[in-house]
């Protein structure tokens, strides 16, 4: 007797299909993999080295006698730098070499720190900071008051502070004129002054000198002198006006002189032009007679 297998046989065309879809999508994957991905990864890297700007962070210490300070700057470049010029005002500051990518220089003066960094790449960043830390500026005087012969004012220094046994006075006479009293804690200094002016000579705890000249009148030369200027200036604006106020009268007056002359000159038109309306008529009754 004949036996069937009723075994079901494979689908030759399936099995054929799906190995040509799988084959397909593994070679998309190995060109993904192989060709596309490392091509964007080496031209990703290529450009970014290539546009790489340095990068630099400063950090400007406290002072603590408001003579001298720090400063530090450390670079964070991708690559290495392969120049840098640091200069503070445009003036040159030397740098000190503390680590791998860090550098300090001792600074003097206040004003506007400016670090030019060129890359190995030659791509190129500027980087300001200011520093402000330092006593550059002498005492400055508050709330001067003149009352019976006795000037008083205060002395304000917020950095250093103000040097007390510095604070004398002049005039024309005297040479050396020492202080009325003087509060340390308010700051308040009071100077006698006479009929002439006097100059009060004040300096802060680094040699920062101040000098102002006061009237008999408790003020200062400087407030003088922009007083004069102001009025200076209100005087050319009151001779500007006059002159425009004579120019218009003037012209007012040409005007009216002009208007008379040509109604003169109307009125004697006018005559004229009569009289010889008149003559023709004389000479008719002349010949008629």
């Amino acid at each position: 007797m004949t036996q069937y297998n009723n075994q079901t046989r494979p689908d030759r065309r399936r099995t054929s299909s799906g190995y040509r879809r799988d084959s397909g999508k593994s070679g998309f994957h190995s060109v993904l993999l192989f060709y596309v991905l490392p091509f964007i990864v080496f031209n990703g890297l290529i450009f970014l080295l290539v546009t790489s700007q340095p990068k630099a962070e400063i950090t400007i210490g406290e002072s603590s006698d408001y003579i001298s300070t720090t400063m530090e700057l450390k670079v964070k470049s991708l690559l290495p730098i392969k120049a840098m010029e640091v200069s503070l005002d445009s003036t040159p500051i030397e740098l000190t070499k503390t680590g791998g990518s860090t550098y300090k220089a001792t600074l003097t003066n206040n004003g506007t720190l400016e670090v030019k960094l060129t890359g190995f790449n030659k791509m190129k960043s500027v980087i300001y900071e200011s520093v402000s830390v330092l006593d550059d500026t002498p005492p400055a005087i508050k709330d001067n008051v003149l009352e019976n012969g006795i000037l008083s004012f205060r002395l304000e220094d917020t950095q250093s502070g103000v040097d007390y046994s510095s604070i004398a006075a002049s005039d024309e006479e005297n040479t050396d004129i020492l202080p009325l009293s003087i509060d340390r804690s308010t700051g308040l200094v009071t100077f006698e002054i006479k009929k002439k002016n006097i100059t009060i000579t004040a300096k802060d705890k680094i040699g920062n000198e101040l000098h102002v000249t006061f009237t008999p009148q408790g003020e200062s030369f400087e407030d003088a002198e922009m007083e004069s200027e102001e009025a200076e200036e209100n005087g050319d604006t009151a001779e500007t006006e006059t002159s425009l106020e004579t120019e218009e009268t003037k012209e007012s007056s040409t005007t009216k002189e002009s208007k008379s002359t040509k109604s003169t000159k109307a009125t004697k038109e006018s005559v004229k032009n009569t009289e010889t309306s008149k003559s023709p008529t004389k000479s008719n009754t002349i010949k008629k007679k």
